[in-house]
């Protein structure tokens, strides 16, 4: 059973998400390609609302290999979990200096929309609710195992640029 603090957190996010007019879209229910999307962005959407790791759990970029395997192909969760160690090891920024889901650093978000678009790749759409600028990011999937995983992520701005490439890349 959930204490009632975090019961009422719960509700105050809900109800400043509904005032806000932010929230998550789904251009179609979630199955198939767009379901492991959708899934990484229900389970860890809130680093645009939140910062408090106490409450919510560490960002999506910190999480265990378990947990990033439920998302992504084991290579790119291999690639974050070698970022975050890297990050611990320096104490600072390794490969990835921005949120992976939002393609920000400081993420504000409203109208979070999910389609697929293609065999094997998945567009999540969203808006500033400040500027009203739109963001696309691509995420190209396919089946491990029989379960949909995401393999890259490409972000659009201010050019292409693969997550794949970014962990990739030697650290100093």
């Amino acid at each position: 059973m959930l204490s009632t603090a975090v019961k009422r957190l719960g509700l105050t996010v809900s109800a400043a998400v509904a005032i806000t007019g932010s929230g998550v879209v789904l251009a179609a229910p979630a199955s198939g390609e767009t379901a492991v999307v959708a899934r990484l962005y229900k389970d860890f959407a809130w680093q645009a609302l939140a910062s408090q790791t106490t409450l919510f759990g560490e960002d999506l970029a910190h999480q265990d290999k378990a947990t990033l395997e439920k998302y992504f192909a084991p290579g790119l969760a291999d690639l974050f979990v070698k970022d975050a160690a890297c990050q611990v090891k320096y104490q600072g920024i390794c490969n990835l200096d921005f949120d992976v889901l939002f393609d920000s650093q400081d993420p504000r978000v409203s109208d979070l929309e999910i389609t697929a678009v293609a065999p094997g790749k998945v567009a999540v759409v969203f808006a500033d609710p400040a500027s009203g600028e739109k963001t696309r990011i691509e995420f190209k999937v396919t089946q491990v195992a029989g379960a949909w995983k995401i393999i890259d992520v490409i972000y659009r701005q201010p050019k292409a640029t693969s997550l794949k490439q970014v962990l990739s890349q030697k650290i100093p």
